[in-house]
């Protein structure tokens, strides 16, 4: 399918989400595989929020929560509209959709890729062996589950759907905010149809051109200086539940005695040292606006300490069941791994980096669960080229553990005219955590004002 092909509008039959609610619900029919277009179809859920005034709205504002696979249309139904996006809900149509394989839109169920009692962080080649098998055995077992839905879930995929989406509206233009991996989507929607960008803010940047093992070391770098700023955080906030104790040397202690005796949680795996890391990308980048995550982070670690691990059974990424996130990142994102000693030197570089975090980050996550994976990436690590489009606002914390701000600025060399704000806080995203940044977004998609080319604030 030529990249500036149209994407054919399709009706959709919009109802109320809840009885009485102003948030509207439909499906979108797509193909499932976007170079056969008379073929099979798939639904993709989505939901709209319209502007209260209709009379002088500036069309729709699409927005992407990041993922791969974070279900907007699911998250804008149970009132997420209202909740974060005050500021646009008089002049915008808030719309969001489930990208296929999560939320409303044909999910995948293929089970936990980083599967109980399999090696994370493998120690010889047995465990590695062990590693790429079990993600291969699953990948296997997901194909045979949902077939070309597997071989059809990737990014460009996704940019297709929400050029769909956009016609489906009747926008001429795209109007979009996405975060942490829905930064790459925009990315990508922009390469793949520039001419239909309208104002574009892309926050928290994953930049394609990184590759699997500078991704990993940033964030290592990033997420130990996270670590860090949580251990002052307990230091001086009595609302820590480590207050008046060294965070960090608990945290030491109560996993180096799950390395040796796991703790044991009704209705999970055994939660090892290594589950307890495994819960780092969940606990240590904070998103202020969506909850108090370096709280749970504390009562995690002091409910281990005597003897309960249900936090983190609940929020590591080992037997997460979100089989969608790691099959779009297989396709994306691989790893690249060439075998034991391959795996071995990354992880050892992590440590080097990063002594208490090591490789325990998102990237490492995805290139243990992707490493075997049988299906062949269809959009592997390169740079994504973006030119002849309006101008784009692209922002970042200075300390992002998820997604480090050197991918912001390594992403604006690659996009034509594109404009960098950088915010002098802490946590994942501006948009969740910046005030100052959130303003200068609102001032863009609302008003056309862009902050100049190269600001903080």
């Amino acid at each position: 399918m030529p990249n500036s092909a149209t994407a054919a509008p399709a009706a959709i039959k919009w109802s109320e989400c809840k009885p009485g609610g102003v948030e509207q619900c439909g499906k979108l029919t797509v193909p499932l595989d976007w170079a056969k277009p008379g073929g099979a179809t798939i639904g993709i859920a989505v939901a709209r929020v319209p502007a209260k005034d209709q009379q002088h709205k500036l069309g729709s504002l699409m927005f992407n929560p990041g993922g791969p696979g974070g279900p907007g249309a699911l998250a804008f139904a149970n009132g997420a509209a209202d909740e974060l996006f005050a500021e646009y809900r008089d002049r915008y149509d808030l719309v969001s959709f489930d990208p296929r394989g999560s939320g409303g839109s044909s999910q995948l169920a293929c089970g936990p890729v980083l599967r109980a009692g399999v090696p994370v962080f493998p120690k010889n080649k047995a465990e590695y062996d062990a590693m790429v098998a079990s993600s291969r055995a699953t990948g296997q077992q997901c194909l045979k589950q949902h077939g070309e839905l597997m071989r059809n879930l990737d990014t460009r995929t996704a940019a297709r759907d929400m050029d769909a989406f956009r016609a489906a509206l009747g926008d001429a233009k795209l109007n979009y905010l996405g975060v942490s991996y829905g930064s790459y989507l925009g990315t990508t929607y922009a390469q793949l149809f520039p001419h239909r960008v309208g104002r574009m803010v892309l926050d928290g940047i994953l930049d394609h051109a990184q590759g699997p093992t500078a991704l990993m070391l940033a964030e290592a770098k990033a997420m130990e200086k996270s670590f860090d700023k949580f251990v002052s955080w307990c230091d001086e906030d009595s609302k820590c539940a480590l207050h008046g104790q060294d965070a960090g040397a608990v945290w030491d202690k109560v996993v180096a005695k799950a390395d040796k005796t796991p703790l044991q949680v009704p209705g999970y795996g055994p939660v090892t040292g290594d589950v307890m890391r495994m819960s780092l990308p969940s606990f240590l980048p904070r998103v202020d606006r969506a909850g108090d995550v370096w709280g749970g982070f504390a009562q995690a670690i002091a409910l281990a300490a005597k003897g309960d691990g249900s936090l983190f059974a609940e929020l590591t990424y080992v037997g997460d069941p979100g089989t969608e996130y790691v099959a779009v990142s297989c396709m994306d994102f691989p790893g690249e791994l060439k075998g034991y000693s391959d795996a071995r030197t990354r992880i050892d570089l992590a440590k080097k980096i990063a002594p208490r975090v090591g490789a325990a980050v998102e990237d490492w996550a995805i290139t243990a669960a992707c490493s075997g994976w049988p299906i062949k990436p269809s959009n592997p690590w390169q740079p994504t080229p973006v030119k002849g489009i309006p101008p784009i606002l692209i922002t970042s914390t200075t300390v992002d553990g998820s997604t480090p701000l050197p991918q912001a600025k390594g992403l604006a060399r690659q996009i034509e005219g594109s404009h960098v704000l950088v915010a002098r806080a802490y946590g994942h995203t501006t948009f969740f955590n910046a005030p100052c940044a959130q303003a200068a977004m609102a001032s863009y998609l609302i008003d056309g004002n862009l902050p100049p080319k190269r600001s903080t604030c």
